[in-house]
């Protein structure tokens, strides 16, 4: 067994798990950098680029940690909101998205974590049509510390009455493991995110995931797993 047959609640990241953000900001840095260089091949400059953007979202993430310490994060909620929302939510959903949560939410409570602001968390809900799947939300202005601190996890499993032992954190960033690692709850490190996998793989996540639209699947056999050694007779003394 590996713990996933005891889940009850799952946790979802937004920014790199849910939404498509890294593929925006690569493809617009990646025009931005074709106008600036018009000789080089595109396909020579998304590469550069895509690891800039990889590298810029830890930096900045690491930054927002810092601030949200010292209690002056409001700005950066503010740039978020701001960055994500125009018009309407600007990012796409990963692919499969809405179909995975559909199956989880038969099954589970769903919830949402984000050190983004509430405009955008409110904005990426509301484009997709999901929030008759999710049960609770918490933004960075919902709680007093954001991941990698122990609170958001904390904060929501006390509000759905779950014990975090019995909640599943996904994210794409190493500070999703970190969050829950430190609140005692199982993680899954998503591969196409912001953060690489070998960088993901030194913080040992309990499972690893290709895209979020594996969930479903992971945990299935997780469950015929368990129900399978149920089944089986015990070995006489």
């Amino acid at each position: 067994m590996n713990g996933l047959e005891k889940i009850k609640l799952i946790i979802f990241d937004v920014d790199g798990t849910l939404a498509e953000t890294d593929d925006y900001f690569v493809e617009k840095g990646t025009v931005l950098a074709g106008k600036v260089l018009p000789f080089i091949k595109r396909s020579t400059i998304e590469k550069p680029v895509r690891a800039i953007v990889m590298a810029g979202e830890t930096g900045l993430h690491l930054c927002y940690r810092l601030l949200d310490m010292i209690g002056l994060d409001g700005v950066l909620h503010r740039f978020h909101s701001r960055m994500s929302v125009g018009n309407e939510y600007k990012y796409r959903e990963v692919e499969g998205m809405s179909a995975m949560l559909e199956e989880l939410s038969r099954n589970y409570q769903i919830g949402i974590i984000t050190s983004g602001g509430r405009k955008s968390t409110d904005a990426f809900i509301e484009k997709f049509g999901i929030a008759d799947k999710i049960s609770c939300v918490i933004s960075a202005e919902d709680c007093r510390f954001i991941k990698p601190h122990p609170m958001p996890i904390l904060t929501m499993a006390a509000r759905a009455g779950v014990p975090a032992a019995n909640c599943l954190m996904v994210g794409d960033t190493v500070f999703d493991i970190l969050c829950a690692k430190r609140a005692g709850a199982l993680s899954a490190a998503v591969k196409t995110g912001f953060d690489s996998l070998r960088f993901l793989r030194l913080f040992h996540a309990d499972i690893e995931l290709d895209s979020v639209s594996d969930l479903p699947e992971v945990l299935s056999r997780s469950r015929s797993e368990m129900a399978d050694s149920m089944d089986k007779p015990k070995d006489l003394v």
